[in-house]
């Protein structure tokens, strides 16, 4: 049977394994419950997750991940029951209501939520577990960092994934009591802060994007717009054996209206189990022209078994990032004459110390016979008024938050300016005006092609 297990944030606001992902779960085999108390930490996006399991459940310890000495900061505890039914709950419950969780020196019931303490002195910050006698049951340590001073402003994610986290970053008092989140309008349930961040549980449901709000003492501090969405996980069989095969499809729900292109990482966390299609770390790229009318995107991967057992494949969404691009002189040689138009407004000079007077010029660009090098002649009222040496650039996207396929789109189209070509093969527009840049003390002359992958440039002069 296949059993989609997502983390804890979406069922009990923590997380149980890896931390900003939901995952999939494939099992062979239920372990049998230990008996002793285990303690764990792991990481998510803002927050530290401190795991005691038990044998009636597991008790979860929310912390923010800046935690310095000196901060004023906030953990929230929630014990989770393991059983199935309601009497069975509660009963479980109860007994881990007789525990108590120690931060910072302060011994409350595990049951007593929201806890706002001062980090102490140190390397790292002791999370105790004790029993009902008040006997130490288990302990883990949360790193510190060195102190830091907030943001100067407030930063709101655009995007995130249903049940998951949501990380505010911005100047706080490090009390949850004093701070709140809306998202369309209803209240997000709170994780942890600290005077640098606050992180909150985001909505259960996909939506469209919808207005997000923080507050810090009743005060609206930071608003923007938030998309929750969905990532859905399947394959039709679940228990592989070495070299069989299935396919694991991947369905991201909310996508309504998209605009930009959402990078979903994908993450096999048992490459010992099976291998997966496109490799065990991958982007995929969800873009707005692939999103269904019904806000759906959804894509496959195969999976092949390498050996009986369970397995787990992890994602995370993260927001759209900046391309970063690089400039280059086209490795092209360029033919044929290319006519266009410059104004100046002010008077200007060649590098050759040729005089311009302001006014509307003639511009014919030609080609030297040296790759991505060009000479514009400048013409008025029929007479040649001086010459400027320039250059064919071209961009190149030289990286992405997304995947590869960005990358390889704009090097592919900046391909075309290899080789002898014409000034119209590159897109260039005959006709088209230069724009006059102002840098300093000097003018650069820039013209660009409607896509903006190439364009001619020249230096003039005041």
């Amino acid at each position: 049977m296949v059993s989609q297990r997502t983390h804890a944030w979406r069922r009990m606001h923590a997380v149980t394994r890896s931390v900003w992902a939901v995952a999939i779960l494939f099992a062979t085999s239920t372990a049998a419950r230990a008996a002793s108390i285990i303690g764990s930490l792991e990481s998510g996006p803002g927050f530290h997750v401190a795991t005691f399991s038990l044998a009636s459940g597991r008790i979860y310890v929310n912390l923010p991940d800046d935690m310095a000495p000196g901060d004023t900061v906030s953990a929230t505890v929630n014990p989770v029951p393991d059983g199935a039914g309601d009497s069975v709950q509660a009963r479980q419950r109860q007994e881990m209501g007789a525990y108590s969780v120690e931060l910072a020196g302060q011994r409350a019931p595990a049951t007593a939520g929201l806890r706002t303490f001062t980090v102490p002195a140190g390397a790292a910050l002791a999370i105790r577990l004790l029993d009902e006698r008040g006997r130490p049951a288990a302990e883990v340590k949360a790193p510190l960092r060195a102190p830091a001073l907030p943001p100067s402003g407030y930063r709101v994610p655009s995007i995130g994934q249903t049940g998951g986290p949501v990380r505010i970053a911005g100047a706080f008092d490090g009390d949850l009591s004093n701070s709140s989140v809306q998202i369309g309008g209803k209240p997000a349930q709170p994780m942890a802060e600290s005077p640098r961040q606050l992180v909150v549980r985001g909505p259960e449901d996909p939506s469209p994007p919808a207005p997000i709000e923080v507050s810090e003492h009743g005060r609206v501090v930071a608003s923007g717009t938030y998309r929750n969405v969905s990532v859905r996980l399947s394959a039709p069989l679940t228990n592989l054996l070495s070299g069989q095969h299935t396919t694991l499809t991947i369905t991201v729900n909310g996508l309504d209206a998209l605009q930009e292109t959402l990078p979903v990482r994908l993450s096999n966390q048992s490459p010992d189990v099976v291998r997966m299609e496109g490799g065990e770390e991958q982007t995929l790229c969800v873009r707005p022209d692939e999103v269904s009318t019904t806000g759906t995107w959804s894509k496959t991967r195969g999976l092949t078994g390498v050996r009986a057992g369970g397995f787990s494949v992890q994602t995370e969404v993260t927001e759209p990032g900046p391309r970063t691009e690089s400039t280059v002189v086209a490795d092209t040689i360029l033919r044929g004459d290319l006519l266009t138009r410059l104004d100046l407004e002010r008077p200007a000079r060649t590098a050759a110390g040729q005089s311009l007077a302001a006014g509307p010029y003639q511009v014919v660009v030609r080609g030297t016979g040296e790759p991505g090098r060009v000479r514009l002649y400048l013409w008025r009222d029929g007479k040649a008024a001086g010459t400027a040496d320039g250059a064919v650039l071209k961009k190149i996207a030289s990286g992405s938050i997304c995947d590869r396929r960005d990358v390889v789109d704009a090097q592919q189209s900046a391909a075309a300016g290899s080789g002898q070509r014409g000034f119209d093969d590159l897109g260039f527009a005959s006709g088209a005006a230069f724009d006059v840049r102002a840098e300093g003390a000097s003018l650069r002359l820039v013209l660009s092609t409607s896509e903006r992958i190439f364009s001619i440039e020249a230096p003039l002069s005041y």
